[in-house]
């Protein structure tokens, strides 16, 4: 999968360091490097395929990173001796493959109406699983499946299929009970009133 474009280097690599009692800001910068969907090499830093976006979020961690009195570097790679092209796209691939899996489990076990906003949750998360899924798991195909099965399992509120429709006949030939003699609220009856001022 050609992301980089012609004459432009295939990877971005960023790497950064943080003063020790800045622990937290350790915690936000790695939690927006797996929010973007980067690979980790050890100690090397984090790898993203070079793209417009990718570069920018990377400026952007390298000048939060400053921000916090630590030293930041992205750096556009040609290649890397210890983890040629393949293998870097397969990284990419079993991390998503991981997250696919994890929306999967969940998607299995899923009930209709069960959890109030679950359904909206799932979609959420499996936009922002596709926009980082670079080289295209093969398990995207399989939540997106899950994903119809369970709108429609929402939409009729029947786990498995459509609502049974109902038959003209088996509403035949039944005693229907009421109050005897129902009246009319003459006070706030539209249909009254109308009647009332029209033939006055």
């Amino acid at each position: 999968m050609d992301i980089a474009g012609e004459n432009k280097p295939p990877w971005l690599l960023f790497v950064f360091s943080l003063p020790a009692k800045r622990a937290s800001q350790r915690v936000e910068i790695w939690r927006l490097l797996k929010r973007y969907g980067s690979v980790g090499l050890g100690s090397s830093g984090y790898v993203l395929p070079n793209n417009f976006q990718n570069l920018e979020r990377f400026e952007w961690l390298a000048a939060t990173v400053r921000k916090y009195r630590g030293e930041a570097s992205v750096i556009h790679v040609e290649s890397i001796d210890n983890f040629p092209s393949k293998e870097l796209s397969e990284l990419f691939l079993e991390a998503r493959g991981r997250d696919y899996d994890a929306m999967i489990r969940e998607l299995k076990h899923y009930k209709g109406g069960s959890k109030p906003g679950q359904l909206s949750r799932l979609r959420r998360r499996f936009q922002e699983l596709a926009a980082i899924d670079f080289f295209n798991s093969p398990l995207r195909s399989r939540v997106e499946q899950l994903l119809a099965s369970a709108d429609a399992q929402q939409d009729t509120g029947v786990v498995g299929g459509a609502r049974p429709s109902r038959r003209k006949n088996e509403f035949q030939k039944r005693t229907w009970m009421t109050r005897p003699q129902p009246g009319i609220d003459r006070v706030s009856s539209a249909w009254y009133k109308t009647l009332f001022h029209s033939t006055r």
